[in-house]
């Protein structure tokens, strides 16, 4: 083993010293001081070259093995390991954004992981989803916006696309003698209300909570002129026909 080695080095001195003086890495510095050495005939022997750098002996063979099977480069080029496994894979992961990019989200990182396991067929433990989510993810929980589990989301997008049409009509049918006043009506419930969880959804996503609120004491009927900020309110101590036409009364007879 402490046999003269048997390498042929194709670099100069002049070569190896300018790359000595720019080496990045010790690592690195000491696997050219090997070339050095070898180069300039002052160290002809592995054992020595061993103890001169404090390594071991089966490191020096390693480097020259590597420097005669691709030449410098090769002998310094960096290795990097290929890392762990990871416990959730990529398809998976991406099946998780979408999940958490939901406005109905999920109340805790227990629910993803069972999610996980029914959904994808992949058991993991708390910690494992805990740090994807939360750390690597960057979701957290988020107080939802509340909305009522009778609203119907198809009408809502009907009236919507229909009421500047509606606006129109309105205009060219009765808008001839008088101008048109436009308002917006909505009323409230105010008392005992139903106290909100967190739910998990991505950065910017705000999530959405259903929630069948149950609140009682009395209610607030309103209207406001969007274009001056003029406003109408009545109180009643319930919610029904009789109540809304006393409103809607109310409000014509004030304008």
């Amino acid at each position: 083993m402490a046999n003269k080695l048997q390498v042929q080095i194709q670099e100069t001195v002049e070569e190896l010293e300018h790359r000595l003086e720019r080496s990045a890495t010790a690592v690195n510095k000491e696997k050219l001081l090997v070339l050095y050495w070898l180069t300039t005939k002052k160290i002809q022997k592995r054992a020595e070259l061993a103890t001169m750098l404090k390594r071991d002996s089966s490191t020096i063979y390693r480097w020259l093995r590597a420097y005669k099977q691709g030449a410098i480069t090769e002998l310094l080029s960096i290795k990097k390991a290929p890392g762990k496994t990871p416990h959730i894979p990529p398809e998976v992961r991406e099946k998780l954004i979408k999940k958490l990019q939901e406005p109905e989200g999920e109340t805790s990182y227990g629910k993803l992981q069972l999610w996980l396991e029914k959904e994808c067929g992949i058991k993991v433990s708390y910690k494992v989803v805990h740090d994807l989510v939360h750390y690597k993810l960057k979701a957290h929980l988020n107080v939802p916006r509340p909305q009522s589990n009778k609203a119907n989301e198809e009408v809502q997008a009907s009236f919507k696309k229909k009421l500047c049409e509606l606006i129109k009509v309105m205009i060219k049918y009765f808008g001839k003698s008088k101008p048109v006043r436009i308002w917006c009506q909505d009323e409230s419930r105010f008392g005992l209300i139903t106290m909100q969880g967190r739910m998990i959804t991505l950065k910017g996503v705000k999530p959405i909570g259903k929630k069948q609120w149950k609140r009682g004491n009395f209610y607030i009927s309103g209207v406001v002129e969007p274009a001056t900020g003029e406003q109408y309110y009545q109180e009643f101590a319930q919610l029904n026909y009789n109540c809304f036409q006393e409103f809607l009364n109310g409000f014509s007879q004030k304008h």
